[in-house]
């Protein structure tokens, strides 16, 4: 084997699809005359901080309560259909088991919140087979941020590091770092554009592109 051990990224890259919801939360939405778009922005700069631990869910639905003039109770609505959202597919799924059968050591490091990655990791019963799992939320920065690298990488001696391949869907927020520290990377380019994630430069070059996700068994 060429590596030891993957890493994955979260969203859009070990979740890579996400149910349109829109519809639903503009339901809950239309008394309060709102729709999503007029939200948006606003609840997405909560989720960021969230997953920097600055502030709990609870806090969310407080602020946004006050803010927007919507019930704490609505706002869970809309959070739960988010969550529920999230699509771990056939493919993905099939990956893992199969890197976890050959011995490879599975990780996950994601900018987001705690509750987030568990709920989705034990819906789709997938969480025994990664030995390590590093949430933005519990260090308390965002990649590419170097100490969320490092705590990642905690338990693996740093002359095995190019033993390590990283995947992300993101070049400057995720691979970037991997890069600093001489892991190789690779780049999962699904060309997705929405207002949840922007098309990226490639101001640096990852040693591998996949467009999907089987691809890596090649790779490692």
């Amino acid at each position: 084997m060429k590596y030891k051990y993957v890493f994955f990224d979260w969203g859009y890259t070990l979740i890579s699809k996400f149910k349109n919801v829109d519809n639903e939360i503009n339901s809950i939405l239309s008394k309060y005359n709102l729709v999503w778009n007029d939200i948006f922005k606003k609840w997405k700069n909560y989720q960021i901080l969230n997953s920097l631990g600055k502030i709990s869910e609870r806090e969310i639905y407080e602020e946004l309560s006050l803010i927007l003039n919507i019930s704490k109770e609505d706002l869970e609505k809309i959070d739960m259909l988010l969550l529920n959202s999230h699509i771990l597919d056939d493919e993905t799924k099939s990956i893992i088991t199969k890197l976890y059968e050959k011995g490879y050591y599975l990780g996950i490091i994601s900018n987001n919140s705690i509750r987030n990655v568990n709920y989705i990791l034990e819906r789709e019963d997938i969480k025994k087979y990664f030995k390590k799992i590093i949430i933005s939320e519990e260090v308390g920065e965002r990649k590419p941020n170097i100490k969320v690298y490092v705590k990642a990488f905690e338990d693996i001696p740093k002359n095995e590091y190019s033993k390590i391949a990283f995947v992300s869907d993101e070049l400057l927020e995720d691979l970037s770092g991997a890069k600093i520290l001489g892991m190789d990377t690779i780049w999962f380019d699904q060309n997705i554009e929405n207002k949840w994630k922007k098309k990226e430069e490639i101001l640096i070059e990852p040693d591998y592109i996949i467009k999907s996700m089987d691809e890596i068994l090649d790779i490692v």
